[in-house]
């Protein structure tokens, strides 16, 4: 009998035939879980991230990328996006800002 545990999920196509239209699922990967579940029902489910195991809250506006779907989904704090982009500018501006208060003028 399995554990209660935390789902982590992977995108898996359980379509019938290769030309007919995709039926995309969520399956989890743990092991001893066959549990899996449709793309629209996973909105407010609690799963476990793909990158760095922490909980998060599935959202589908953070699974789909227009046509394409994620298939290893990850909390937001893994996503690589504008967001942390702006925030190493920060940090590095003001790094390169301290450096210039330490170093003398006119290196």
């Amino acid at each position: 009998m399995a554990t209660k545990h935390l789902h982590k999920y992977r995108l898996k196509d359980l379509a019938r035939k290769k030309g007919t239209e995709p039926y995309h699922v969520y399956i989890c990967t743990k092991q001893d879980c066959s549990h899996h579940i449709r793309i629209d029902l996973v909105e407010g489910k609690l799963a476990e991230c793909n990158r760095c195991g922490e909980p998060f809250v599935m959202k589908l506006s953070q699974l789909k990328h227009g046509e394409r779907i994620v298939v290893k989904p990850h909390c937001k704090d893994c996503t690589r996006g504008t967001e942390k982009n702006e925030e190493k500018k920060q940090d590095k501006m003001s790094i390169d800002e301290l450096m210039a208060s330490i170093l003398p003028k006119g290196l």
